[in-house]
């Protein structure tokens, strides 16, 4: 009997083309169809899919393999995606999500698939055989499935962090059980997706007169930071929780008090997320003009200043995967983004081409999303050499992590 998450799925897997060389030099800009090229796989590929291809075919009176994988079994980067036309805002997004060391170790351990009881479409199965196929296909290049698409892509460019929140918006519905209501924050905060991408914030204001403290929370699965008076996501993360001044028309309406008063209102970060997802407002939302200001950004990011109760030592995030755009608006240009496999080397994905590059080339970039992925306390130990690392050596310099 084949795995349940894959049955349902093999179809769109047996429809598609075969797969491009990943060194391809088509790969470089969008392209809107055509013919794929002759499959090249190297010979790392079939040790890995030995271990677990949902789609090989099963041997003479015996199953296909379930044998899970672990993200330690990867020892290189998987395969490049193939453009659908328009659909590179698509590719560089599942591959940063895709080299989400957390979210990735749950998809390959097949869990989701055989307890899966939904009724239709899952967005987490069809992400579980989209990423374990990915992973398992080193040197291969292929087609995101039909479902990845279908719900969103027009067949025009997209925002890609659009994309980004409607693929955890689907997956964090299809975590929710269908017996209780989807509106419901406690079955929300239980799932998968809250556990790697949730966090909160704290809005905190204080009354100037009565010295009165009114506190809310607010879930998030993203930060977006604006970067029009900041030289660094270090600095845009400073201005996002520096206390403001609510005073004038913007006074505050004390309930103590029962009138308006002046007061100060200070936006920290209650609870943090597994993964860290920065979004660097390039855009206007008026015009869909880009920004193209050089932006700062560390390898290892310290996000103590940020919290709503400090800490003794360093809240640290390490950087694994950059989601770029090229071009003048939102309505142009193309997609690309940076990843570290699970092996420490970092790739340039842009669709079907896959090129090695060093840490420095990702640093570079003119990010649009940063993607983190918050330390153990073992491993902050290993950072700072058993020593505390300080923050201006993790938040502003971009120290090695390795």
């Amino acid at each position: 009997v084949k795995d349940d998450t894959f049955i349902l799925l093999e179809s769109q897997f047996n429809d598609s083309p075969k797969p491009q060389s990943c060194w391809s030099k088509r790969g470089g800009a969008e392209v809107h169809g055509g013919p794929s090229l002759p499959e090249k796989t190297s010979p790392a590929s079939k040790t890995l899919s030995s271990l677990t291809d949902p789609l090989a075919p099963a041997s003479a009176g015996r199953p296909p393999t379930k044998t899970p994988l672990s993200w330690e079994d990867l020892s290189q980067v998987g395969a490049g995606l193939q453009n659908m036309g328009n659909t590179c805002y698509v590719n560089a997004t599942l591959q940063c999500l895709t080299y989400t060391e957390p979210l990735a170790s749950y998809v390959l351990s097949q869990k989701h698939g055989t307890a899966c009881r939904k009724q239709t479409s899952c967005m987490l199965c069809t992400l579980q055989a989209h990423m374990t196929r990915v992973l398992c296909h080193p040197g291969r290049v292929l087609r995101p499935l039909p479902l990845l698409l279908a719900a969103f892509h027009t067949h025009k460019q997209e925002d890609a962090h659009e994309y980004l929140m409607f693929i955890l918006d689907a997956m964090q519905q299809a975590c929710l059980p269908e017996d209780k209501p989807s509106d419901s924050q406690h079955a929300q905060d239980s799932t998968l997706i809250q556990h790697i991408f949730g966090g909160y914030w704290r809005s905190q204001i204080q009354c100037l007169h009565c010295q009165g403290i009114s506190s809310t929370l607010e879930p998030y699965l993203d930060i977006s930071l604006d970067i029009g008076a900041a030289q660094s996501v270090s600095q845009a993360l400073e201005q996002l929780v520096k206390p403001e001044m609510l005073e004038g028309e913007n006074a505050y309406h004390c309930s103590k008090c029962l009138e308006k008063v002046p007061a100060s209102k200070v936006l920290t970060l209650h609870s943090c997320a597994k993964v860290l997802i920065l979004v660097l407002k390039r855009f206007s939302d008026f015009t869909g003009n880009k920004m193209t200001k050089e932006m700062q950004y560390p390898e290892c990011l310290d996000m103590q200043h940020s919290l709503s109760e400090q800490r003794a030592g360093p809240l640290v995030y390490v950087l694994y995967a950059v989601l770029v755009h090229a071009g003048w608006s939102c309505h142009s240009g193309r997609y690309f983004c940076f990843v570290k496999a699970g092996n420490g080397q970092w790739h340039k994905m842009d669709d079907a081409k896959v090129s090695a590059c060093v840490v420095t080339c990702a640093l570079r970039q003119l990010a649009y999303v940063l993607f983190y992925m918050q330390k153990t306390d073992m491993e902050r130990d290993l950072v700072s050499g058993s020593e505390p690392a300080s923050p201006s050596a993790l938040g502003r310099v971009g120290a090695t992590c390795r």
